[in-house]
């Protein structure tokens, strides 16, 4: 716990001016920054059974993406990258911000303004990847399309989301009620197509897909559980489901 809570002052110490996630595309991009494009699909409601609940959950935790030391293999400036050095008030990571530049029914699409640089998807909220992930390079006065992402809980065998009649039961039992099952997030990404949301004219001539490097690692800064990014136990069931 202590070394969490040491991680996340450095985290917290080494960054200086957010960068930007937008609430509408601007009129003209900035060629010094980079842009990020991703559009998240909602989670489903685990509580879609009580009367009246709406079928997704509200998009309030994204993903949180940081600069990345592909030699040290460590986020920029923190641990075995302490030396790579970011330049004055630049920040190393980018937190999920509720803010979108498109609404759909299911889904929102986000435009995230920041420093060129080699990128690393961080986590999901405060659930790290640091056992995997994917990097990818952002060059000046670009907007790179990481298409379509899903997010969902990476469940171990037997493990499950609360449902309506587990929550009856907490209400009831109080403290004597069996813990509800928690789960690393995972994610999962896959190129845009005609039926998802469009993409306004102005970025749909400049944008251009991401070319993701796999199998960066790096240290749990973000004090929650750690993951792949692709979930250990959703590849852990395959490979069962592909045995003999």
């Amino acid at each position: 716990m202590i070394r969490i809570l040491l991680a996340a002052l450095a985290l917290t110490a080494a960054q200086g001016t957010q960068a930007e996630t937008l609430r509408a595309v601007p009129a003209q991009l900035n060629p010094a920054k980079a842009y990020i494009l991703v559009e998240y699909k909602l989670l489903a409601n685990p509580m879609a059974g009580f009367p009246g609940s709406r079928k997704t959950m509200p998009l309030t935790t994204g993903l949180t993406f940081a600069r990345y030391d592909g030699e040290r293999r460590d986020i920029r400036g923190l641990g075995n990258a302490t030396a790579s050095k970011l330049p004055a008030k630049q920040n190393p990571t980018e937190t999920y911000r509720n803010r979108e530049i498109v609404r759909g029914e299911v889904s929102r699409l986000h435009l995230i303004e920041v420093d060129p640089d080699l990128w690393v998807i961080q986590g999901f909220g405060n659930k790290s990847f640091s056992l995997g992930s994917y990097s990818f390079r952002l060059e000046p006065g670009t907007v790179t399309d990481l298409g379509v992402a899903a997010a969902e809980p990476d469940w171990a065998e037997g493990d499950r989301a609360a449902k309506a009649g587990d929550v009856m039961k907490i209400a009831l039992l109080g403290p004597f009620a069996k813990r509800p099952d928690i789960a690393p997030m995972r994610v999962t990404f896959r190129p845009r197509r005609a039926d998802d949301l469009a993409v306004p004219a102005t970025l749909a001539k400049v944008i251009r897909p991401v070319e993701f490097a796999p199998a960066a690692t790096f240290g749990n800064y973000l004090g929650g559980l750690v993951n792949r990014i692709e979930g250990v136990n959703a590849t852990l069931k395959a490979k069962a489901a592909a045995a003999p």
